[in-house]
């Protein structure tokens, strides 16, 4: 199995599962209201929903993050020089 074969079943997997983690945290939600109702608490429910939207979240931003580390890694690395030269050619001319 090549190294990118496993790279992109890896990040599909996080995404897939993410979104899916998404969708019952979603259900959660809607299924377990915030209140107290036959004297059963839902808040539980209701909070435990919440923070599994947030791990739904994140693991599908990681996903893609993880599918486009490549590209994102050439990008941020751009950035940083262009703004390491500007700075420099600024002191340089603060210099002068």
């Amino acid at each position: 199995m090549a190294k990118t074969t496993k790279k992109k079943i890896i990040s599909f997997s996080l995404i897939i599962f993410g979104i899916l983690v998404l969708i019952t945290g979603i259900m959660m939600v809607q299924t377990g209201f915030a209140t107290f109702d036959d004297d059963e608490p839902r808040v539980g429910l209701y909070i435990g929903g919440i923070f599994t939207i947030i791990g739904g979240v994140f693991l599908t931003v990681g996903g893609i993050i993880f599918l486009n580390f490549d590209g994102l890694k050439k990008k941020v690395l751009r950035t940083a020089g262009k703004i390491a030269d500007a700075v420099e050619e600024e002191r340089i001319q603060e210099k002068k």
